[in-house]
């Protein structure tokens, strides 16, 4: 039998690995066989370390202060965990933010997508939070997440206002973060009423914040002068049939209260309201229909400017295109519609000089290219 080798015993190995009786690689803050098996490492004396590093030991110690930061320490990286908060986010928490299969699909796809754009940090730590959150709420008993989620959760708290106050975030990130934590602070408030908690003040600022998204065309008054279309119009007589006038008269309503509205409401509100009569008209290029229509296409150009990639649209070439097929006695009826269009999709579109010398009853022509 081989003779045993001299070794030198150490006596400053961490007492979790004594307690097993193996050896320990006395690495520092926490020995590598007790981060592997996931338990606590408890330090041994470093009486026989150098001073240097004894002061580094304790600059590592002091640097790690946040729960968060000691928990990850001692069982995942980083890395794992955010994976794991990310990976229970889209597969279990996000069903609970709202009933509605609908809006439940974009805050289980959409939005953790969003997160990852480097000038999200606050949504991903709004995630994070509400994930670790709504963890703990399944199983009391992993009072960690709980700590967690506070870290995330003030992380999230301290980055919104520079987030907000950032005209190069999307503001449509803010609010998004905004509304996750609220739901987090209504989920972590003792307490409702009365309306004094972190909870409320959020809400309020979620409210004014989705005011902020509107757009300027929709806080401003709609343009009157489309109303005139019904009483003079060049060809007043088509009016006196009644189906035809009511049809008109529903499509300008409708369109007034999808001025004001959301995204939502401006996309699919008129569209969906429109009776067959007005359908019909537009198919027979009647230039009351078209008209209107023309508004339509201004209006979503102005609240698509923000919106998702698929309602993107040339709805300024598309109005454009409308005016091209209407003749000079229907100008006064579209001075607001030109007046919104770009000065350089116009010359690309249509020649407004054009527009303003043509004979009575002339179309516009294409300007050159």
């Amino acid at each position: 039998m081989a003779p045993i080798r001299p070794h030198q015993k150490t006596r400053t190995g961490c007492q979790t690995c004594k307690q097993h009786k193996v050896k320990c690689d006395k690495s520092l803050p926490f020995c590598n066989n007790c981060t592997k098996r996931g338990v606590e490492c408890v330090g041994g004396s470093t009486s026989l370390r150098p001073e240097s590093e004894q002061c580094m030991v304790v600059a590592q110690s002091s640097s790690a202060k946040s729960s968060l930061t000691l928990w990850m320490q001692g069982k995942v990286s980083a890395d794992l965990l955010t994976l794991e908060l990310m990976h229970h986010y889209p597969t279990s928490a996000s069903y609970s933010l709202f009933p509605d299969p609908n809006a439940s699909v974009a805050w289980r796809t959409v939005i953790p997508q969003m997160a990852f754009d480097l000038q999200n940090g606050c949504l991903l730590q709004a995630i994070l939070a509400f994930s670790a959150l709504h963890i703990h709420h399944e199983n009391s008993t992993s009072s960690q997440y709980a700590d967690i989620a506070t870290d995330y959760y003030n992380q999230a708290k301290f980055s919104l206002p520079m987030a907000d106050a950032d005209e190069t975030v999307d503001i449509n990130t803010v609010r998004l973060s905004l509304t996750l934590v609220s739901q987090y602070e209504f989920a972590a408030a003792p307490t409702v009423f009365p309306f004094h908690g972190n909870w409320y003040n959020t809400m309020c600022e979620v409210c004014h914040n989705g005011q902020k998204i509107r757009t300027e065309m929709q806080y401003s008054e709609f343009p009157s002068i489309l109303s005139s279309i019904l009483t003079s119009a060049p060809d007043i007589e088509e009016l006196h049939d009644v189906s035809v006038r009511k049809a008109y008269e529903e499509s300008i309503y409708y369109l007034k209260l999808a001025w004001g509205g959301s995204f939502n409401e401006c996309l699919g509100l008129w569209w969906y309201t429109m009776s067959n009569t007005f359908l019909c008209l537009l198919e027979q290029g009647r230039p009351c229909a078209l008209i209107i229509l023309a508004h339509y296409c201004v209006m979503m150009k102005h609240v698509t400017q923000d919106g998702p990639w698929w309602a993107k649209k040339k709805w300024g070439d598309e109005a454009a295109k409308i005016i091209f097929a209407l003749d000079r006695r229907w100008t006064p009826c579209l001075g607001w519609v030109l007046s919104q269009l770009d000065t350089g999709l116009n010359s690309q579109v249509f020649d407004l000089g054009a527009w303003v010398h043509v004979g009575e009853g002339d179309h516009f022509s294409f300007a050159p290219h």
